[in-house]
């Protein structure tokens, strides 16, 4: 697909030749990475505070995950725009066209991402209209391994390096242990409980979907950094997926330690460890 979708580049960029002064295209790829930031933070904060509204049950992180949609809409049409100018330009440096071709698939991951936190963030706002219900457990797990996972996407893009990128697609299909365990829980809910059981599953899903979009931010990031040939790291199947801990970083303004984050990390690794992860509520 990627190098399908260099070599269709690449015929735009010589086909243009001339269409635009090539002074012009480090002003646009500045102004193109600052949207980019811009709209990994914001997308970032949506799906943490998704997954702090269904935790601690909050309507104020609800509200905030909805108001966010006008800005991201904004910033996705920008960088869209933006990459397109880029790409109907003769760049003088493949990196640049990598960087621009990237860019829209991160952006569309990062607005699908989004869109999941919206109806992640609506679900749990009805779970809150009916006082609550007896959950699955692994949900917030699963919900704080998404999350730890879309972070290191966000450090990748920031950093412009490869190794978390890689590190998320070292867990490539981790989304789909917890829905297995999620499903086998589902199936012996009480029926009375199913209608509002029915959220939990829509927040499953929704979890699941942002998990696939860091699979296709983390891809974007590694044909950025080298090249159409470069693929994707491996899943071996059946070996246990692990997230490795990272250097402290600042995002969306909250500081982790290296000892908090290591232990936060630590807790994540363990609950696939942990024996009755696997059992029903």
């Amino acid at each position: 697909m990627k190098n399908a979708a260099f070599a269709s580049l690449r015929t735009i960029s010589v086909s243009s030749k001339g269409f635009m002064k090539q002074t012009d295209s480090q002003q646009y790829i500045q102004t193109l990475r600052l949207r980019l930031l811009d709209m990994s933070r914001v997308s970032q904060r949506a799906v943490d505070y998704s997954i702090k509204a269904y935790k601690l049950d909050s309507p104020e992180f609800c509200a905030n995950v909805r108001d966010s949609t006008y800005e991201v809409n904004i910033l996705h049409r920008e960088i869209t725009e933006i990459a397109r100018d880029l790409l109907l330009m003769e760049l003088p440096l493949e990196s640049d066209a990598r960087f621009a071709l990237s860019a829209v698939l991160i952006c569309d991951a990062l607005h699908s991402a989004h869109a999941q936190a919206v109806k992640i963030a609506a679900n749990s706002a009805c779970l809150l209209e009916h006082g609550g219900m007896p959950g699955w457990e692994g949900l917030t797990r699963m919900g704080e391994e998404v999350n730890c996972m879309m972070r290191l996407c966000i450090i990748a893009v920031f950093d412009e390096k490869i190794a978390h990128a890689q590190t998320v697609l070292g867990n490539r299909g981790v989304e789909r242990l917890f829905e297995s365990v999620f499903y086998d829980w589902y199936s012996n809910v009480d029926q009375r409980l199913r209608a509002r059981a029915s959220h939990e599953l829509a927040i499953t899903k929704g979890l699941s979907q942002i998990a696939k979009e860091t699979y296709e931010i983390a891809d974007a990031v590694v044909f950025w950094m080298k090249g159409p040939d470069s693929g994707s790291t491996p899943h071996i199947d059946g070996e246990q997926p692990r997230i490795h801990a990272v250097p402290a970083r600042e995002v969306e303004g909250v500081t982790h330690s290296p000892d908090g984050m290591q232990a936060f990390l630590d807790e994540i690794d363990a609950c696939f460890a942990d024996p009755s992860f696997c059992k029903t509520a």
